[in-house]
């Protein structure tokens, strides 16, 4: 779900520090902990630039991750995605000059599942 960021190719875990917690119900409500670490350089700190538009084809991937680690919530999924800086991380925000350092967050936005793509099961 990471989007490329110059210097994340390939190891995006190790260009951000990556958690989920808070998980509620069935997983149909998580947080997405997303970290901009110290001494690495990104382009901003806006949180859909890095993981994307959440859209129907990525509502599914998520739900077939979730279900690869025996995770099938019935409901439409909420993503509370948690951002913070690190102190000594670096962003351009727009500009291609040197980057500015930042320390700050965290902060949160929340992405919800328009419609449940999930089947429900009766037994």
């Amino acid at each position: 779900m990471l989007r490329r960021n110059r210097g994340a190719e390939g190891r995006p875990d190790q260009h951000y520090a990556l958690s989920t917690e808070n998980i509620v119900g069935h997983g149909e409500t998580f947080e997405l902990c997303l970290t901009f670490r110290a001494g690495r350089t990104y382009c901003c700190c806006e949180e859909l630039c890095h993981t994307g538009a959440f859209t129907e084809k990525q509502w599914r991937q998520l739900r077939a991750a979730l279900a690869a680690h025996g995770v099938e919530p019935q409901e439409p999924l909420v993503v509370r995605i948690r951002t913070r800086l690190e102190a000594g991380a670096r962003l351009h925000n727009g500009k291609s000059d040197e980057p500015e350092m930042y320390d700050h967050g965290p902060w949160t936005l929340t992405v919800r599942e328009q419609s449940s793509v999930a089947p429900i099961h009766h037994e």
